[in-house]
């Protein structure tokens, strides 16, 4: 048997969630495209961990594959689109913003519309699978 869920903190950080998704697609909007990855990034991380804190579950970590490996640990199906969309996202958490992650680059100059593009798919799949996962539960 499941603990009860927790609205508000599943809703506390889904909203956070939301926040950093517009966030990804301004920056993807104003050609800052390494920004608009990691916020895309950020935006998947903070709603699976609201999905995680709603089902009383600490999440610990900003391993965004691992936390996904969570979500399945709880007994949650995750769908291949999810994993697949976790670990593209999880490959901008550090290389999209530090300029040492750029042998000779900053990574402003490595990073292109089709790369937030694909960030900004991604975790629109992964906030939708927290969606519709947080509906089935309540």
């Amino acid at each position: 048997m499941r603990p009860p869920l927790d609205e508000p903190e599943f809703s506390r950080w889904r909203e956070e969630a939301d926040r950093a998704l517009g966030g990804a697609a301004r920056e993807a909007q104003a050609k800052n495209h390494n920004w608009s990855c990691f916020l895309a990034e950020q935006a998947a991380q903070l709603a699976v961990k609201a999905l995680l804190h709603g089902l009383g579950r600490a999440p610990w970590g900003h391993d965004l594959e691992e936390l996904t490996r969570v979500v399945g640990e709880a007994g949650i199906e995750l769908p291949s689109e999810v994993t697949t969309a976790a670990r593209l996202l999880a490959r901008h958490y550090i290389p999209a913003r530090y300029p040492d992650a750029h042998p000779a680059a900053s990574p402003g100059s490595r990073y292109v519309a089709e790369d937030s593009a694909g960030a900004l798919q991604a975790a629109e799949s992964i906030l939708s699978f927290v969606d519709r996962t947080w509906e089935s539960l309540g």
